[in-house]
């Protein structure tokens, strides 16, 4: 799975640093995360249905937090130093530096907001996006195991994400086009790639029986690839009808074919996948720290980087993703399994329970 990160924050990368020429890769990166994202947190939620009965909120939330909040801490306290000291993007004169942080580890960068915040904290509303959709989707995946309802779970709620994906854009186009960013960033534009990434995980058996044969899964790797590679240059994809509506969910069954081929066997991976699975392992860091940078290298713009700039802009980001990984990002993973074991001392019955007629969930 870590390749498939590397390359997802790869194209996001190339889409900040020459968005002119990669103008569909940073959404095509994002819509990869997604999906990774959907199949990986379900695993978690029905590893624990499967020991317990039940899902152990506490402990799931508390894992999201030691694994986002020290990296997302250590950004925004950076950049709230930054702009109050140097004023580099002329955060401090505009009045917007607390509205940021408000906006920021509120997870709200994705949604209308009643004040301004910086350029700063844009790519957060993938963040905003996916932490709102776990506080909605552990409660509705119970009770849809309870009822041995995941079919009508993964229906209804891809129908109604569509469904406000749909009047949003048909509002957009018609009323107002000038509101495309607004209307990229909602949670229901891109919400559907966490659905589809969720249904892998709960059909997953029946999904790797499809691609048992070696000549349809290599078929079935270049074609996903190609599409995904090709998706990269599409044209205004943030702002273009077309993308929303056939783009994305191209993007969106891509990916997830990639997830699932990645997932069904563990091979070794090829030499040449190194510096992807390296970059995988970073890809949070890199993903959070890769747009200030290039703002503050820029002079507040991400618009024409010279090459330069475009360059340092990389390599500045992946420096300061690999000391996030082993500083604040390594202090949450000791924190997480210090909780942990807190947690299995103080709270937890291991007993293990496998699932009853009562609680019955897909293969």
């Amino acid at each position: 799975m870590d390749v498939l990160r590397g390359a997802a924050v790869g194209a996001v990368l190339l889409g900040h640093s020459w968005p002119a020429i990669f103008q569909g890769a940073g959404i095509v990166g994002v819509i990869v995360f997604f999906v990774l994202s959907g199949y990986l947190i379900t695993g978690v939620l029905l590893r624990d249905v499967e020991r317990h009965r039940k899902i152990r909120y506490g402990r799931f939330y508390a894992h999201r937090a030691f694994r986002l909040l020290p990296a997302l801490i250590a950004l925004l306290g950076v950049y709230a130093v930054v702009e109050l000291t140097a004023d580099v993007l002329g955060d401090r004169s505009k009045g917007v530096i607390g509205y940021t942080l408000i906006a920021g580890f509120g997870y709200l960068k994705d949604l209308p907001l009643p004040f301004d915040v910086s350029l700063a904290i844009g790519p957060l509303w993938t963040l905003a996006v996916e932490e709102q959709f776990y506080l909605i989707w552990p409660a509705l995946l119970l009770l849809a195991l309870r009822r041995n309802r995941q079919g009508a779970l993964l229906g209804w709620s891809a129908a109604v994400v569509l469904s406000l994906m749909t009047a949003s854009v048909l509002a957009m186009l018609i009323l107002a086009p000038q509101l495309h960013s607004l209307v990229y960033a909602l949670p229901t534009t891109w919400g559907l790639g966490l659905i589809v990434g969720s249904g892998l995980r709960l059909y997953r058996v029946h999904l790797f029986s499809w691609f048992s044969g070696r000549r349809l899964r290599r078929a079935t790797l270049i074609s996903s690839v190609l599409v995904l590679a090709t998706l990269i240059f599409f044209p205004k994809a943030n702002e273009s009808a077309a993308f929303f509506f056939a783009g994305g969910p191209l993007a969106m069954a891509a990916a997830g074919v990639l997830v699932v081929l990645a997932a069904s066997r563990a091979p070794v991976m090829p030499k040449w996948t190194r510096a992807l699975q390296a970059l995988g392992t970073v890809s949070y860091g890199a993903y959070l720290w890769n747009y200030i940078v290039i703002l503050w290298l820029n002079g507040g713009s991400t618009a024409d980087l010279p090459p330069l700039v475009a360059v340092s802009a990389i390599l500045l980001t992946l420096l300061l993703a690999v000391i996030s990984w082993n500083t604040v990002e390594r202090l949450g993973r000791s924190a997480r399994d210090r909780f942990d074991k807190y947690y299995d001392e103080n709270w937890n019955a291991p007993a293990r329970v496998e699932p009853s007629g009562a609680l019955r969930h897909a293969p």
